[in-house]
């Protein structure tokens, strides 16, 4: 069995958070809640509006469950990979290396979401090294630790020129 390279193990995986979608299992929950209250009322509701009303609150729901599932973020020692798909893959990788020399790292949050503890962040190199992790949970721990292993790849990289000029 060959050996796994260890700069390929994954260190975290991170998906879109359930707080960035408050609002769709809110409404979900809130056509709900007026579905109960009007059975407990007494409220004889015709079919025609309990079909529509679950087909909402399950659109609401899968959607944003859909959204989540859909992109993944796997962070490596020497890089990121972007996966967004199931079936269909588009797949990007974004090497710290190259990075270490032009990094614009940024976390943008608005005022609902640093209340609820998500947000995105964006680290911009040239074009093709570009990229952005969209409402991830604690924004700012994962641009700390993109951060290291930016600093980590740099020194590794500088190390080993210095290695080969000896």
């Amino acid at each position: 069995m060959p050996k796994k390279d260890p700069k390929e193990r994954i260190i975290r995986v991170f998906k879109k958070t359930r707080r960035a979608f408050l609002l769709e299992y809110t409404c979900a929950g809130f056509v709900i809640f007026l579905l109960a209250l009007a059975k407990m009322k007494g409220t004889a509701l015709p079919n025609i509006v309990y079909y529509p009303a679950f087909g909402l609150v399950g659109f609401a729901v899968l959607s944003a469950e859909w959204s989540r599932i859909i992109t993944r973020y796997k962070v490596k020692e020497n890089k990121i990979e972007i996966v967004k798909g199931i079936i269909k893959q588009n797949k990007k990788n974004v090497y710290f290396h190259p990075l270490g020399f032009v990094p614009d790292l940024n976390v943008e949050q608005s005022r609902i979401q640093r209340l609820l503890g998500y947000g995105t962040v964006y680290v911009k190199g040239n074009n093709e090294n570009s990229f952005e992790v969209r409402d991830v949970s604690r924004p700012h721990k994962v641009l700390s630790m993109i951060e290291k292993l930016i600093d980590k790849n740099r020194h590794v990289s500088s190390m080993s020129t210095a290695e080969k000029r000896n």
